[in-house]
């Protein structure tokens, strides 16, 4: 029962950010539609892992308000970028505190919804979490595999629907080679630096080597993410090596997981 009351809180929060901009719609609906979804895969990444139904319920809250910071940073600043505003996240507990929406939930439960939002956008995850690793890790899957589809939606949009929002960077030629790299290595990129078009394709790449779960590789096989990605990238030997590289790693990961 808990979780309905949290969508109508949430369907009535959002209610409020609609207006004559439509810009300000626009944007305001991508973050609506992205925040259901996200609910929607919390829901199935932590049902494919076997948790309770309550530790279900806690994943899906944690979908339902992770970007809940998203809907003032847009009205307030214009962007998304935290670098240009601030943090989304920080933002995010910041308004569930204020409005005291999780007040009715046991500390244990409530302390773990606000550490999951709160590390959801976080470069990497710190090495002293313990029995809130799952929730941390089932928010930045989901996360990751609606963000996806919002890139590769507005990929075949953006001739007819373009949005200053998500066309940030320039389609200039050419990319930072270290950022494949990165991708072989493992390590996490930083989106400040991103100079291009090309460079954001390869960030969002690297984060494939971030899931963690079985129902994400799965994901992301089905859906061809990894195939339309490289679509967008160059054509020449290295994207081409990477995608081999991609390929593997992904069929690895489903085998194994």
């Amino acid at each position: 029962m808990i979780v309905n009351e949290y969508y109508n809180w949430f369907n009535s929060y959002v209610k409020n950010f609609y207006g004559e901009d439509i810009i300000v719609n626009q944007n305001i609906k991508l973050k609506e539609d992205h925040t259901l979804k996200v609910a929607k895969h919390c829901v199935s990444i932590a049902k494919s892992l076997n948790l309770s139904e309550e530790e279900v319920n806690t994943a899906e809250i944690i979908g339902l308000f992770h970007d809940i910071g998203r809907f003032e940073q847009f009205k307030k600043y214009k962007t998304f970028r935290d670098a240009l505003s601030e943090n989304h996240a920080a933002l995010g507990v910041r308004i569930l505190k204020e409005n005291k929406v999780l007040d009715c939930l046991d500390e244990s439960r409530k302390d773990t919804i606000i550490k999951a939002i709160s590390l959801h956008n976080t470069k990497e995850l710190p090495d002293d979490l313990t029995e809130q690793v799952p929730f941390c890790k089932i928010i930045r899957d989901a996360d990751k595999l609606d963000i996806f589809r919002v890139i590769l939606e507005y990929e075949e949009e953006r001739q007819f629907n373009p949005n200053p929002a998500l066309d940030n960077l320039p389609f200039t030629p050419g990319y930072n080679k270290e950022f494949i790299e990165y991708i072989y290595s493992g390590k996490k990129m930083s989106n400040n630096g991103l100079a291009n078009y090309n460079e954001r394709k390869l960030y969002e790449l690297n984060w494939i080597s971030d899931l963690n779960f079985s129902f994400s590789f799965n994901y992301i096989k089905e859906e061809k993410v990894l195939e339309k990605l490289i679509s967008c990238l160059p054509k020449d030997e290295e994207i081409n090596k990477l995608y081999e590289y991609l390929k593997k790693y992904i069929e690895n990961k489903i085998k194994n997981n």
